[in-house]
């Protein structure tokens, strides 16, 4: 077990001016201190900057525990390749934690992390995660996150994402496998580290609650409870957006990745759904694959639909 271990938290700013210093005063609020706090602007158009500027000045005993990655052209990225670049950036800790600019850690979240990582095999690719409630934009409580379903296997990963960024907290050795990949281009890194984790290594929850997520006003995640914004956001996105699309791309890559070290069951379901052309057996195969890939009812039937009209 390690005595002291090392956490690097990182964080992607962008437009956050409004909420920035809450999620930082709840980190620097945390049972567990040995901590660098890694953050990347990701051209912020606001006073993200500024406010972050005037928090180091104003608690200038944090500064020594705050990294800032240089943009000096304030160049926007995008959510996903900024992260990839915080988590190239950052080397040399033994667990690494993702954090949103608008949230609330409550003070045991990086401690939590610690204790269930520390009991997991240091060489496999760990992945912890923890339970959340959603509050609205005011702080005002909404509701517990869903229920978690254990164990979280490799099927679980495909077309779902059990563990938000905000709440992922990993080992060196799954950040090592991550980048280690020829390409990261169009991968969000929290869907890309819990299949890494699924498939080669262990995802652990905690259920403890350890952080307060915020949700903004005009927001729809598969989270909230609202069942019509629900379909609303599944005809948007999978019927008659690129979501679909997108998560073909993440599968076929992972395939090209890591298709020839996965599990033979992992490697077949995984090869079934990263073919590329359609045609009738496929179709047919995937329609009517014996696997249950979302925890909702809901979520199923939607997919299933996915596969029924091609949108898949």
């Amino acid at each position: 077990m390690n005595l002291s271990p090392r956490i690097h938290i990182l964080l992607s700013t962008y437009n956050g001016e409004k909420y920035l210093i809450d999620q930082l005063m709840s980190i620097f609020r945390q049972t567990c201190q040995n901590f660098t706090l890694y953050i990347r602007d990701d051209g912020s158009t606001d006073a993200t900057l500024d406010v972050l500027s005037a928090f180091m000045k104003n608690h200038p005993q944090y500064c020594p525990q705050i990294k800032l990655l240089p943009n000096p052209t304030r160049k926007n990225l995008g959510y996903m390749e900024s992260f990839w670049t915080l988590l190239e950036k950052s080397g040399g800790a033994d667990y690494y934690a993702f954090c949103d600019q608008d949230d609330i850690w409550l003070p045991e979240k990086l401690q939590s992390g610690v204790t269930f990582l520390e009991e997991g095999d240091s060489a496999a690719p760990l992945l912890y995660f923890s339970n959340y409630n959603y509050h609205d934009q005011d702080m005002n409580y909404l509701h517990p996150a869903p229920a978690v379903k254990l164990p979280i296997e490799f099927k679980d990963v495909l077309f779902y994402t059990p563990a938000f960024g905000f709440s992922i907290m990993i080992n060196e050795t799954l950040r090592q496998a991550a980048l280690a990949i020829s390409d990261k281009t169009r991968l969000p890194h929290d869907g890309w580290i819990q299949k890494l984790a699924a498939s080669n290594g262990q995802i652990m929850y905690d259920e403890t609650c350890t952080a307060l997520y915020r949700r903004h006003g005009t927001a729809v995640t598969a989270g909230n409870r609202d069942i019509l914004s629900a379909v609303k956001n599944w005809i948007s996105n999978e019927i008659f957006g690129n979501e679909m699309k997108n998560t073909h791309y993440v599968l076929k890559r992972f395939y090209q990745e890591y298709g020839s070290v996965l599990k033979p069951g992992d490697q077949k379901l995984l090869a079934l759904f990263a073919a590329y052309r359609h045609s009738p057996v496929i179709w047919w195969k995937r329609l009517t694959c014996p696997v249950r890939f979302r925890p909702a009812l809901g979520g199923e039937i939607a997919l299933r639909i996915c596969f029924f009209l091609c949108r898949y």
